[in-house]
């Protein structure tokens, strides 16, 4: 795309491929983060990966999520740079329906009986062909599995770290053979599974014509066992190979060599996002919490919370620094979630609070409910190693009265979280003067 053509004429030209290729979506983004479209312009600063496009000139791929009138449609987003002279000038992103993801996953169920899972950056199912439930953490879907030679936590760890591994388990007296796998130019893994008893009798009849040719029988069984493990290191080159070239079609066969964008985030002290749990940094949320106040609707109920994970100290102690790391990635994938259903905004505001503010509340009784809610999600239990351990965490609350500074807030939320870690922790308090 030309940067220095007129905006009518990109929004035109991406209508055309849009039509061609039959994406839900395709748009120009300009250099202050606005779409164009024939409904004008739509700001799209708040939105975290494309604060992290501008800010490393790489494209990014984001997990699925619900969208559509109906809200139940499931979409994902890729946005390319539009470069000059190594600087953002803009960006084209898409949206993309996944209906074609599934058809990927459905095609080696279809011709190598493989059970296929993706996932997404915090490792929840974003689509799966076993029936589990999507939004689910993947690590919880291993807890009723019998696992050799390794456990979920490591998996978990693995998953994180983008690394490629395999397992051999027993769930509900089958036992599975799974392979895992990243999907290059994304946060997303590629889980394959298949039941050794389906491809043992698969293969039955080939084993009964060699018993009949062969005397030795335990040469046959490792001929069968060579054969299983090779299709399923195919079936999750297919996968990888399927996703690859649904990304080809909407961005450049060539890509820039990988940048290390965890490393930076975390050795930059202005970072956009926290490289551990993946919500902003306290330098971001401040900043943008400021012109959420400006903007917040009189009619609407604005909540500031600080979340404080309980004993991370001990944690860190009594099962080692890993198993902190899980516990506040599991608390900040919640918090997450909270932001995006509540239209607000979270981020990490020292080692182990966070501060999240909710602005689409209508009443405080439904902020009452919102916060028990909450807080139930947040007692849960992490796995590390072959430990279940326990976390919970404290909740100190503001509201906003429509006059308060952002300090103010602060300081008042951080006295109602004061009065909660001394008065048993793991529940919250609303400041009340």
């Amino acid at each position: 795309a030309d940067p220095g053509a007129p905006a009518d004429q990109k929004v035109e030209d991406l209508d055309r491929i849009n039509t061609h290729y039959g994406y839900m979506m395709i748009r120009y983004v300009d250099k202050d983060m606005n779409v164009h479209s024939e409904r004008g312009l739509t700001s799209l600063a708040s939105r975290d990966y494309m604060q992290r496009l501008f800010y490393t000139g790489e494209m990014q791929v984001t997990d699925s999520f619900e969208a559509g009138a109906d809200g139940v449609t499931l979409q994902y987003t890729i946005a390319v740079p539009i470069l000059k002279d190594g600087e953002v000038q803009g960006s084209i992103f898409c949206a993309i329906y996944f209906d074609e993801m599934v058809k990927i996953l459905q095609a080696p169920v279809e011709t190598l009986g493989v059970q296929g899972m993706l996932l997404g950056s915090q490792n929840q199912i974003m689509s799966s062909t076993a029936k589990f439930g999507y939004g689910n953490r993947y690590v919880d879907e291993l807890r009723n599995t019998k696992i050799f030679g390794t456990n979920a936590g490591a998996i978990e760890t693995d998953l994180y770290n983008h690394a490629t591994g395999e397992f051999w388990s027993i769930k509900k007296g089958n036992i599975l053979y799974t392979v895992y796998a990243p999907v290059a130019g994304s946060n997303w893994n590629v889980v394959s599974s298949v039941g050794f008893w389906e491809t043992y009798l698969s293969f039955l009849p080939s084993v009964m014509l060699m018993m009949a040719l062969c005397v030795v029988l335990f040469a046959g069984l490792i001929l069968i066992t060579k054969r299983f493990v090779q299709s399923q290191m195919k079936a999750v080159d297919v996968l990888v190979q399927s996703v690859q070239e649904l990304e080809r079609r909407i961005y450049q066969d060539s890509r820039p060599d990988d940048v290390a964008l965890d490393d930076i985030i975390y050795l930059t002290s202005t970072g956009l996002s926290d490289g551990l749990t993946g919500v902003v940094t306290r330098t971001v949320f401040l900043n943008q919490f400021k012109g959420i106040l400006e903007k917040q609707k009189k009619d609407k109920i604005l909540a500031l919370c600080f979340v404080d994970l309980d004993d991370l100290k001990k944690l860190n102690d009594t099962y080692g620094h890993d198993a902190g790391d899980i516990g506040l990635k599991s608390v900040g994938y919640i918090l997450r979630e909270y932001e995006k259903k509540y239209d607000g905004l979270v981020g990490r505001y020292g080692g182990d609070e966070f501060i999240l503010v909710l602005t689409d509340i209508d009443s405080e009784e439904e902020l009452s409910e919102v916060l028990d809610e909450l807080v139930l999600r947040l007692h849960s239990t992490i796995m590390h190693e072959e430990f279940g351990i326990n976390i919970k965490c404290s909740i100190g609350v503001a509201v906003w009265n429509g006059g308060d500074s952002v300090d103010t807030l602060i300081k008042q939320a951080d006295e109602a979280l004061y009065f909660v870690k001394q008065n048993g922790k793991g529940y919250y308090k609303i400041y009340q003067e």
